[in-house]
């Protein structure tokens, strides 16, 4: 499934990027998970995520509540309704889902950006239980080891 993003959308994503990135600025507390990106790339991966957001909730006419913490915790519910989690990727040569042990248990959908703010809906993985045949740190010592999902195996959106 494809979705373009007009300026309004793009607008939303970003006012929620920047709600989230001064959340956690506030907090002290960057990306987690072996996380190396300084600032400008917190900000760039805060921003793409919020765009496979509003993507996915514009593609499935679904409220987008643009949520962040104003209260100094972390924010702990899904990202939609019903556990549906987004994990947002440029397009690359090879796109895959990952899920990092420890993560809540969910449903999630992987929304890559295609450029010129139009995105592909590829699909859906349940992670309703730890999947330790699939994990790998990609041959880097120094990274934590995620859960890695191809595409051919995330499930069809109409089933979610």
């Amino acid at each position: 499934m494809k979705i373009t993003l007009d300026s309004n959308d793009v607008e939303l994503a970003l006012n929620t990027a920047s709600k989230r990135f001064i959340g956690n600025l506030k907090m002290g507390k960057g990306f987690s998970y072996g996380y190396q990106g300084d600032y400008r790339k917190q900000l760039a991966d805060s921003f793409l995520g919020a765009l496979g957001e509003v993507a996915y909730a514009k593609s499935q006419n679904k409220y987008f509540n643009s949520s962040y913490t104003d209260n100094l915790q972390r924010y702990s519910d899904s990202d939609f309704q019903n556990n549906i989690e987004i994990r947002t990727q440029e397009k690359k040569d090879y796109n895959f889902l990952l899920i990092r042990p420890g993560e809540k248990k969910g449903k999630y959908v992987l929304v890559i950006h295609e450029g010129n703010y139009e995105f592909s809906i590829l699909g859906f993985f349940p992670f309703i239980n730890d999947m330790p045949e699939r994990l790998t740190n990609f041959g880097y010592n120094n990274r934590p080891a995620v859960y890695k999902v191809d595409i051919k195996e995330l499930y069809n959106l109409n089933d979610l």
